[in-house]
């Protein structure tokens, strides 16, 4: 199966990412020359953390975390009246939490495909057919080509949309307020903090980008018009609307870009009847824009990247599986675009009345005891099924009690279906041993699964350095490590199931697969690795 994903941004990449890995060849089309360039902040946590975890990319993310250890709000003079620190965060969100600018991703996510997907720059569909069997898509480059499917993950602003399920006007839910941001270089010496300050009807944000003397000015107001603003009066708008405002807003508007070139949209929201039509499905805020408020759109694309691919490979008949994908996404969707819908209505005040009230809210939901209520609000669990943790305290050191047993001379002791292997610490560099299970031998190759799926540290080692040490009974040797693709993984789970039917079931309920019907699906989903005599 070929799919056209046309849109290169967090849910293209990260759905050609999995199609690929589910055995299914894609295609991306992206119409920017070089990728996309989201130069804002996000808060990365819930599903985009578990999905990104599943890719194995978590390193490189916390490696470029942005440097804010709060949220400070201001008044004119720049002291914090009310303030969300980082231990506060954490409490709400209850797991890990990233703060990245939007580019850090995006090239996170081009650097896990772009050896294996095809992807197009500077190229987009400007046409779209939905013929027998598949779509005749006209490119913008010139020409007409054929796929099985297409996808679009082009944005709020689809063409993909426009193209096959009508005007964005039908969609679009405008929420009453824009947005505008670019970066400036750090002559406030705010240190390490995310700073809002809000007047009547218009706020400004500005926090940190990681980069050295750079931060990136955020602007928020209300306007009653959701029309597009042409990037030449973008500047000319922004200057008249935050005119007279205080704190650090006129110094951010001097030192605005000389050539004009500012990044505004409207806060809109998408709502659609239906995600899908024929051979063609939308995904991320293509069909289910949230506004970057919701502090959700990243992980909605993420994740409904990851389930419109699982969806794919195991459903024969593609509408199939866009019906079972939208039904596992929609009502995540909804519940979020609600809460931001009510968020957004307090977020930029219209009176003085109104922001004193925000004021006595923000100074109360800031306290630690409304961490739980913030938690509900903004769902900061995943969306994906739950899978085991790898053991701590007293079951890592009950887990680990084979690994003795081979540094003592003693392999032979250990069963033949386990293996010592030692790899190198993608952050240290320096040697590390894990005992793990046999599933398959292969003349001189044997294969193992990663029980903990691609977060487990053996697994995302051998992935940065593939060359390792295994050791089955008292014979060590060399080998290369090589992860499986889905269909390999497949095969190798069912040929396993029938042979060990009793460690097959334990291998899935520790995957979080706990209600199985066909291992062949279930094998797909974990990651397998077979390790080779070095060539």
């Amino acid at each position: 199966m070929k799919v056209l994903i046309n849109g290169g941004g967090v849910a293209g990449l990260t759905l050609a990412y999995w199609l690929r890995r589910n055995g299914i060849e894609p295609v991306v089309l992206e119409r920017s020359p070089h990728g996309r360039l989201g130069g804002y902040g996000i808060d990365f946590f819930g599903t985009a953390h578990d999905v990104a975890g599943r890719m194995g990319i978590i390193d490189r993310l916390e490696a470029r975390q942005l440097p804010v250890d709060s949220v400070d709000f201001v008044d004119a003079s720049g002291r914090a009246w009310a303030r969300l620190t980082v231990p506060l965060l954490n409490r709400v969100i209850k797991g890990p939490r990233l703060g990245l600018m939007h580019t850090t991703l995006e090239e996170a996510l081009l650097e896990a495909v772009q050896n294996d997907v095809e992807i197009r720059f500077g190229e987009s569909v400007e046409g779209v057919r939905i013929v027998r069997g598949g779509v005749e898509a006209d490119l913008a480059s010139g020409g007409t080509e054929e796929f099985d499917l297409l996808v679009g993950a082009d944005g709020i602003h689809s063409l993909t949309r426009e193209l096959v399920f009508g005007a964005e006007e039908r969609f679009a839910r405008y929420l009453g307020c824009r947005l505008a941001s670019y970066k400036v270089p750090d002559r406030y010496h705010l240190g390490r903090v995310r700073a809002h300050y809000t007047e009547p009807g218009r706020q400004t944000v500005v926090y940190p980008t990681g980069r050295a003397d750079e931060l990136a000015a955020l602007f928020i107001f209300r306007a009653r018009n959701g029309g597009a603003v042409p990037r030449q009066e973008r500047l000319d708008l922004l200057r008249s609307t935050f005119d007279g405002m205080g704190w650090i807003t006129p110094a951010l508007l001097e030192d605005a870009p000389a050539d004009g070139d500012v990044f505004m949209d409207t806060m809109t929201q998408i709502v659609l009847p239906s995600w899908h039509r024929g051979r063609v499905a939308l995904v991320g805020d293509a069909c289910g824009s949230m506004t970057m408020l919701s502090a959700q759109g990243v992980s909605m694309a993420m994740g409904g990247a990851y389930l419109l691919a699982e969806a794919l490979r195991d459903e024969r008949e593609p509408e199939r599986a866009f019906d079972r994908y939208e039904r596992r996404m929609r009502g995540e969707v909804a519940r979020r675009q609600r809460t931001a819908r009510l968020f957004t209505r307090t977020l930029v005040p219209a009176t003085r009345p109104q922001l004193v009230v925000q004021k006595a809210v923000t100074r109360t939901i800031t306290r630690a005891a409304f961490a739980p209520v913030l938690r509900r609000q903004f769902g900061a669990e995943t969306i994906l099924a739950k899978r085991a943790a790898p053991p701590t305290g007293w079951r890592r050191r009950a887990w680990r009690l084979p690994i003795g047993l081979f540094r003592a001379g003693l392999g032979w002791l250990v069963p033949h279906r386990m293996m010592l292997l030692t790899h190198t610490g993608r952050s240290s560099g320096q040697p590390r041993q894990a005992v793990i299970e046999i599933v398959a031998r292969d003349g001189g190759s044997v294969v193992a699964a990663s029980g903990f799926g691609t977060g487990a540290d053996w697994y995302r080692n051998v992935l940065k350095t593939p060359e390792v040490t295994i050791q089955i009974g008292g014979h060590p040797r060399p080998a290369v490590a090589v992860p499986l693709s889905a269909a390999e993984g497949a095969d190798i789970m069912a040929t396993y199931a029938a042979r060990h039917p009793a460690a097959a079931r334990r291998l899935c309920g520790l995957m979080g697969f706990d209600d199985v019907l066909d291992f062949r699906q279930v094998g797909g989903r974990i990651p397998f690795v077979r390790f080779s005599a070095p060539r």
